[in-house]
């Protein structure tokens, strides 16, 4: 009787539940409750019968568990265990009183129901009876019965939403959904559960939700039940997940469980995430979580747990100091330490050596706390001075010498590799030289040194270059004069060049450099860092054709004041009365805001600045030859010095650049032997002052000689090309250091005038809305082009002034961020801007802009643009006649002639104008892209749409309805 009973029981159920799934959800769900309630009085009337013959708990198995498989419900009970023990083992668990809730035993649970999850009933009882169990069940069984019989996922999406509205909690429904879904397990972001959570955490920043008591719902048990369900099989879903449930937050050690679960099976992936995202990994030591992932050689997950937590940081950059001892045993650590698929082949020296220098440098650890890293870095810094001295010959005897002894320093271990170094380079003479300027003991050098260590004593005393006078035991290698006919010299006398190291001397400087009508020439140079310095400009080099002033920038750090700086921005750099010449000036401008961060605001405000390396990309571009006069010349011709046989041949770093650019000019490059300079030495060699000087000046007749051919060769190119605020940018280091902080760059402080009406008045349509995006929004651009917006998208290489003259001619509205945003601002008004939220995803940003402007998107506006040309001018082609016109073309292709025209060409050229024959459109010829359809594709589809303005062919296909599902949240704005 007990058996049929509960055959009877679960057959009633099944029935029930198979008469819930029809179209109307709303009337499903009513028709449902009303049969539950039916089901629900019967059992209760059998109550007393099941207490008295059966165990209660098999009461709680459920049908739908026949579909999932054993393992889809082992969910984690550590969180119950302590708290849910229970005397009460013969109650129904849908009957049960609050009391007996509390104290349900998990253990006892599991053993009778080895099929469902221990987690999910807990978290049941505590969202309330049965009943509210059951009519949750019945939504769930009918959203996964529409997501798998619809193509369209939009009206289950809708559905969804429904229900949301519906639910007085909505953070404990969603879990249930996820934990009853039938693709839990699977790794994909297209699975109906995934669909789950991107669709809920849309509605919950979306005008539609309705929770209002959020911390009261939210409770630590709904947000541990949301972190167990998603990681219980992958990641995929984890950041929606931490974003929408909010489990960043103080006093979140409740999860700590859940990272140990990871822990102990060794998924060291699971644990960095976790303990990374939450803000964890202070409960751990480095042993447990951070250098496994080193042994497995998973660094992106590495710095993905360390983020945000200087303390960890540290400690895991002094371990791999450690590691970088000499002496130091990899092997040892790996036996120790049990770790699975540890990667031997990354766990050498070098490898270790340049993830430490990298990460010491990413989280700015003081060089003291890190002596074996900073020995590695010196190493490297040693080995490179030696390579481009010995190998590329590049450097000066003076510059070599003082960056070496810079690089060097007091390091015991970096002064004996630098006598070594030079011993194997065949220069025992600059060996012995070096030993004595550091004292080194002849019991650590080798025979050679030592007996050139001797010779030295026993003639005059001498000294490296950088410790004594200003001549080097090495130039002899080429005379000043002997330099000269090979390189570019100053065309100005060294009378003209002026050192700028007083208050006086400065402000005299401005006064002359300010006048209209000038033409500067501007340079600037700082001493090269190793990773044991932090850079700062050190020489500013401004030159007119009859002046060269050298600004000695560390001079004048501690003389002058803010408004004396702010001066030389605003009376030079902003102002419009003179045109500033560069090369490569983005450089220049970050390394004067590096030094002086308060001067970034006003550089934004350049005026007739410009850029050589740019001018000259576009000159060269069109000109044949920049210097008409030497036709025929051989760029090798007198290379070499034949009679004194020293090679002179200039080596890389004179076939690029400022140096390259000369020569193509003027037949000569520039000697770039002192740019690995210490531009702070104090004072400055006159191999120096030359070379500053030079760089500026020269500037000047590189700008004549690009005008010039621009003119003769009839070029149509603007000489004062717009100005760019590119440098402004944090540069990449700085992004990954402010992303290892976990700190987000403040928002500008500027504060534009609101925008007008011109385009907020009442709703309008995606192709009644024009804008232009910014380089940087590309992605948002895209977004907007899907729904129809026409919009123009800046490439990365175009300048913020094509937003400005798009804006301007083609009445559309600048969409931008940061400091772009307050540049084209300026220029055109706030009421044609919109400074739009860079930290957001493009899936954000598209809803602000839409919202904010009051565009409605309707389904057919979806993928109504193309996505290459921006055009929404289609020419609609059955599917035979474009068929047709492949098969010709490829025929075409084979014969390599056109057959006759015949009545099919005729009925295209009239129809379509479309000339068939070389496939394209007669009056503009734009070709037609008619490679580029599958054949598989012509038996499917009834149409094809060709973009008349770029010939690119589209079809409608099951793409179109993942448009739309993508875009269900603009949908429902």
């Amino acid at each position: 009787m007990i058996v049929l009973f509960i055959l009877m029981s679960t057959l009633m159920r099944k029935y029930i539940s198979g008469v819930c799934r029809i179209k109307t959800s709303n009337k499903a769900v009513q028709v449902c409750e009303t049969q539950l309630n039916a089901v629900n009085s019967v059992l209760k009337e059998n109550h007393n019968l099941l207490d008295s013959h059966c165990d209660p708990r098999l009461c709680f198995q459920r049908s739908y568990t026949s579909n999932r498989r054993p393992e889809d419900n082992e969910w984690s009970s550590l969180q119950f265990n302590n708290k849910l023990k229970s005397h009460h083992k013969a109650k129904k668990f849908g009957a049960m009183s609050g009391e007996d809730k509390s104290n349900f035993d998990a253990e006892a649970f599991k053993e009778a129901n080895p099929k469902v999850s221990v987690g999910w009933a807990a978290s049941a009882m505590r969202s309330g009876d049965e009943k509210k169990i059951q009519l949750m069940k019945a939504k769930s069984d009918h959203l996964q019965e529409m997501w798998q019989e619809r193509k369209d996922k939009v009206p289950v999406m809708n559905q969804f939403r429904d229900y949301l509205k519906e639910s007085d909690n909505p953070y404990s429904f969603v879990v249930f959904l996820l934990n009853d879904s039938h693709d839990l397990h699977v790794h994909k972001t297209t699975t109906y559960s995934y669909a789950v959570c991107k669709e809920f955490c849309g509605w919950l920043f979306s005008s539609q939700c309705n929770v209002k008591n959020k911390n009261q719902v939210l409770t630590p048990e709904i947000k541990l039940d949301a972190l167990s369900v998603t990681m219980r099989y992958h990641t995929v879903m984890f950041q929606l997940v931490l974003k929408i449930y909010e489990l960043r937050h103080q006093g979140n050690g409740y999860m700590l469980p859940e990272i140990k679960r990871f822990l102990e099976k060794k998924k060291y992936n699971e644990c960095a995430l976790l303990a990374g995202h939450l803000g964890l990994q202070d409960h751990f030591t480095i042993d447990e979580i951070a250098v496994p992932l080193i042994l497995q050689n998973k660094l992106n997950l590495l710095e993905t747990y360390l983020r945000g937590n200087s303390g960890q940081q540290m400690l895991v950059v002094q371990f791999l100091d450690r590691m970088c001892e000499k002496g130091y045993n990899i092997n040892n650590l790996v036996s120790s330490m049990s770790v699975p698929d540890v990667k031997m082949s990354h766990l050498q020296k070098k490898s270790i050596s340049k993830l430490a220098t990298r990460l010491a440098k990413l989280y700015e650890i003081p060089n003291d706390l890190i002596p074996n890293i900073v020995t590695a870095r010196g190493l490297g810094a040693l080995r490179f001075l030696l390579y481009k001295r010995y190998i590329e010959n590049s450097m000066a005897a003076g510059s070599w010498e003082d960056m070496v002894e810079n690089a060097v320093g007091d390091n015991e271990t970096l002064q004996l590799e630098l006598v070594e170094q030079l011993q194997w380079y065949n220069d025992a003479k600059s060996a012995a030289k070096w030993a004595n300027f550091y004292k080194i003991p002849d019991e650590k050098l080798s025979h050679p040194v030592i007996e050139e260590r001797k010779r030295l004593a026993e003639g005059p005393t001498s000294a490296p270059a950088a410790v004594g006078g200003e001549e080097s035991w090495e130039d002899e290698l080429m005379s000043v004069d002997g330099m000269d006919a090979y390189y570019y010299k100053l065309n100005l006398d060294p009378s003209s060049i002026q050192l700028v190291d007083t208050k006086e001397k400065y402000h005299e400087c401005i006064s002359r450099l300010s006048r209209p009508g000038l033409t500067i020439g501007v340079d600037s140079e700082w001493k090269p860092s190793f990773g044991n310095t932090t850079q700062r400009i050190a020489l500013m080099q401004f030159a007119t054709s009859d002046q060269i002033f050298l600004l000695d920038m560390i001079t004048l750090h501690s003389l002058l004041h803010k408004s004396d700086w702010f001066l030389l921005a605003n009376a030079l750099f902003c102002n419009e009365e003179m045109i500033k010449l560069g090369y490569g000036f983005d450089s220049d401008l970050k390394m004067v805001v590096k030094t002086y961060p308060f001067l970034k605001e006003p550089l934004t405000h350049l005026k007739r600045t410009v850029d050589l390396e740019k001018l000259a990309a576009k000159v060269i571009d069109k000109a044949i030859n920049l210097m008409p006069d030497t036709v025929g010349d051989s760029d090798d011709e007198g290379l070499e010095d034949k009679d004194s046989g020293v090679n002179v041949k200039f080596q890389a770093v004179e076939q690029r650049g400022l140096s390259e650019l000369v020569r193509q000019c003027f037949g000569k490059p520039l000697n770039k032997g002192e740019q690995m300079s210490d531009w702070e030495r104090r004072p400055l060699r006159n191999t120096q002052i030359q070379y500053a000087a030079l760089d500026a000046f020269v500037l000047l007749e590189v700008y004549e000689r690009l005008k010039e051919t621009a003119k003769r060769e009839k070029m149509e190119i603007d000489v004062e090309p717009p100005v760019t605020v590119k440098w402004s940018k944090d540069s990449k280091l700085d992004r990954m250091k402010a992303k290892a902080k976990n700190y987000r760059p403040p928002k500008s402080t500027f504060t534009p005038k609101p925008e007008t009406t011109a385009y907020l008045g009442s709703e309008m349509e995606p192709g009644q809305f024009r804008v232009v995006v910014d380089s940087m929004l590309q992605g948002l651009g895209r977004q907007l082009r899907n729904c129809g917006v026409d919009v123009q998208i800046l490439n990365y290489d175009e300048d913020h002034q094509k937003a400005v003259q798009a804006a301007m001619q083609e009445n559309r509205i600048v969409l931008s961020s940061g400091t772009p945003y307050q540049t084209i601002c300026s220029k055109i008004g706030a009421e044609r801007c919109y400074n739009v939220d860079n930290t957001l995803p493009a899936k954000e940003q598209i809803v602000g802009v839409l919202q904010h402007f009051k565009v409605k998107v309707k389904k057919e506006d979806i993928l109504s643009r193309c996505q290459v040309c921006n055009s929404d001018n289609f020419l609609q082609i059955p599917s035979k006649d474009v068929l047709r016109m492949s098969e010709k073309a490829e025929n075409m292709k084979r014969s390599h002639g056109a057959p006759p025209r015949d009545s099919w060409d005729e009925h295209m050229l009239t129809t379509y104008q479309i000339n068939s024959r070389n496939t394209s459109f007669v009056k503009t010829g734009v070709d037609i892209r008619i490679d580029t359809i599958p054949q598989k594709i012509f038996s499917i589809v009834d149409s094809f749409y060709i973009c008349v303005k770029c010939g690119k062919i589209f079809w409608e296909g099951p793409h179109m309805a993942s448009a739309c599902e993508q875009f269900a949240h603009v949908l429902n704005l």
